[in-house]
């Protein structure tokens, strides 16, 4: 119990000395609450079960180079009473003529606080490789050296850390992104022209409220800051039909959540109102769409954002201990 305690105030503290930023650049999902795992590496295995997932976002479809985003991951549970969590992610984004891809193996080890409840601690530890592409770039002067190099990339490690908590009816998670960020040395000139990777911070709760055998209501939030830019926050409410069907809308803003100096864009300011949906079709398959409808200042202009997701769950070796996993 004393060696559970210490890993528990390793993990807490170790979120805590890393809360230093420089910009928000992860990509953005709208579906993150149907696998965490993109946020979050303690996700990794929580359904103990082997499960795959694809999605690709298209955001602001109107306007030209802005972000593209795919993923992939696959994630599954081992050891004794599945309490090792496994996961490889892979992360494709795109914004004009910048783009990233990153690689992650995330660990993440559960501990049981009780009867229904867990608490998991996970690691992600990989690697980035980010392009700028400065021959398609339009520019006054066709001989300026920051971008008549044409496409150049280079490659960073990276790691990120997390901790999950569960029951039957509650959630919540904390993490951080970007760690080595502050360690990249970005004095070569193409670097300087790649902004530099700001450590990001995450945390989502969420409850589930019984109705009834065929109607359930899931309210949750996400909090996602970098200690730079406005926060942003994001509101989620969801209900669950006859256990196949989830339908859900977020409203996504900033707030004024930290007293900042020097934040560039609006402290306060509203970004999409979202329409989700999300199907088990058929054994272990899983379809879900998002739709973002803008209403900052680009309504009007920025055009749809469509988000498609598929997954796969591979089945359970036994019985899962928590007694409602699929609904986090």
């Amino acid at each position: 119990m004393i060696r559970m305690k210490k890993t528990i105030i390793f993990y807490f503290f170790l979120l805590a000395s890393v809360f230093n930023a420089n910009a928000q650049q992860d990509p953005q999902y709208s579906q993150y609450m149907f696998n965490t795992l993109v946020i979050n590496p303690a996700y990794a295995g929580y359904k103990e079960v082997l499960n795959a997932g694809v999605l690709n976002r298209d955001q602001w479809l109107n306007i030209a180079g802005a972000p593209k985003t795919q993923s992939i991951i696959l994630d599954g549970s081992f050891g004794n009473d599945e309490k090792i969590g496994l996961a490889l992610s892979v992360v494709n984004d795109k914004l004009g003529l910048q783009g990233q891809t990153t690689a992650y193996l995330n660990y993440a080890y559960r501990l049981q606080v009780g009867a229904n409840s867990r608490l998991a601690l996970g690691l992600g530890v990989g690697v980035g490789q980010y392009t700028l592409n400065g021959g398609g770039a339009t520019t006054d002067d066709p001989n300026d050296p920051s971008f008549s190099y044409g496409k150049s990339s280079f490659i960073v490690p990276d790691a990120r850390v997390g901790v999950h908590y569960s029951n039957d009816r509650f959630y919540a998670g904390l993490s951080t992104t970007n760690l080595f960020s502050r360690a990249i040395d970005y004095s070569n000139a193409t670097k300087n022209i790649v902004a530099r990777q700001g450590r990001h911070f995450f945390l989502t709760a969420g409850y589930l409220i019984y109705v009834n055998d065929f109607l359930k209501f899931k309210p949750s939030f996400l909090i996602k800051e970098d200690t730079k830019g406005p926060t942003n926050l994001d509101i989620n409410n969801f209900v669950l039909l006859g256990e196949k069907v989830w339908l859900g809308a977020s409203y996504r803003t900033s707030v004024n959540l930290l007293n900042k100096s020097g934040v560039v864009g609006s402290i306060k300011s509203p970004d999409a109102i979202v329409g989700l949906v999300e199907l088990f079709a058929g054994k272990g398959w899983r379809l879900g769409y998002a739709y973002d409808h803008t209403i900052s200042s680009l309504q009007g202009n920025a055009g749809a954002t469509h988000e498609l997701s598929v997954g796969y769950t591979f089945g359970s070796k036994r019985e899962v201990k928590i007694l409602s996993p699929r609904y986090f």
